[in-house]
């Protein structure tokens, strides 16, 4: 699906472009500003990339394949960027991003995801006065409202993770299972894949707050430098949150070992009871003709009485040095 809109110089409000030829037009004798946004794109929609919009080939391959890390490329016309956006699976509370590519020209800014991102839907649906004004400040100004916008969706998703590290700390302390081990790795892995993507952002965003590219006016680096700032904030925050899942796989781990012993230790108790009674009963069980207390009748209930006696010195014992 390709969705369009465009500014006119001194305009006030946006235009929703949906004739092809006329966006195509627009892209190559823009005077105001034009977005195109490539959402779920089909293949025929994709070689539009390189058929009408004439991009480079190497451009059209990278947004075709998935790229795994942000990055930024210049082709003197217009930067390439690659950035991510956030997805928490309801399913089984695991934290991916989505990738957007964007094209960014003089004029013109293309944004191309093949899953939806929230942060560019939101961004569609609010056509109208703010954004007419935004994309009349230009592409720079622009796109920064957009960027900023992606970044701080990742809030949400920190948050939640947060609330999902707690129920584990928690869950460990009352009935730590297997389950919690499992949900700690899959958050250890989210937060990885978080800092990861989360700091080539940060390096993308640093390049152009360095003023690396012509795009980037000067009246806009103080916004991509808010943004480098929240990019920074939110690795840091992801690291910690490592941390809290390191410590909690610890105490999920301590917890376990914590049980295994007191399991071995009443175990070990048993056992070491067991090991005098063994030897009277043994004692017993030779059978040998001169051993007077076989042929008592007092003698099978002094066994008992005796086995009884070390059965309970031992636990008084135990419980005097405080094992038991």
């Amino acid at each position: 699906m390709i969705q369009a809109y465009y500014v006119a110089p001194d305009a006030k409000s946006v235009e929703a472009v949906t004739d092809l030829d006329r966006i195509v037009a627009l892209w190559h004798d823009a005077k105001g500003l034009l977005w195109v946004d490539f959402e779920q794109p089909m293949p025929e929609e994709t070689n539009l990339l390189a058929d009408r919009f004439n991009l480079h080939p190497v451009v059209v391959d990278l947004c075709r394949e998935v790229t795994a890390q942000p990055l930024v490329h210049d082709y003197e016309q217009y930067l390439f960027m690659v950035i991510h956006g956030v997805s928490l699976r309801a399913m089984d509370d695991r934290v991916s991003t989505l990738e957007l590519d964007i094209v960014w020209g003089r004029h013109v800014v293309l944004t191309y995801h093949r899953r939806p991102i929230r942060a560019v839907t939101q961004w569609r649906e609010t056509a109208g006065t703010k954004m007419a004004a935004l994309m009349a400040r230009g592409t720079g100004a622009f796109l920064h409202a957009l960027v900023d916008r992606v970044i701080d969706n990742f809030q949400p998703a920190l948050d939640r993770m947060d609330t999902l590290i707690g129920e584990c700390e928690k869950q460990i302390f009352v009935e730590p299972t297997r389950e919690v081990l499992q949900r700690l790795l899959g958050l250890r892995r989210s937060a990885a894949h978080l800092i990861r993507v989360g700091t080539a952002q940060r390096d993308v965003v640093g390049r152009l707050v360095r003023g690396e590219f012509p795009q980037v006016g000067k009246q806009d680096l103080a916004y991509w430098r808010d943004a480098y700032d929240h990019l920074v904030r939110m690795v840091q925050a992801v690291e910690a949150q490592r941390d809290l899942i390191a410590s909690a796989r610890d105490a999920y781990l301590s917890v376990i070992s914590n049980r295994m012993n007191e399991i071995m230790k009443v175990l070990t108790i048993i056992a070491t009871i067991f090991i005098p009674l063994t030897f009277v009963a043994g004692l017993y069980g030779m059978n040998f003709e001169w051993m007077p207390e076989l042929h008592e009748w007092w003698g099978y209930p002094a066994a008992l009485g005796l086995m009884g006696f070390i059965a309970a010195g031992m636990l008084f014992y135990f419980y005097r040095k405080g094992w038991l």
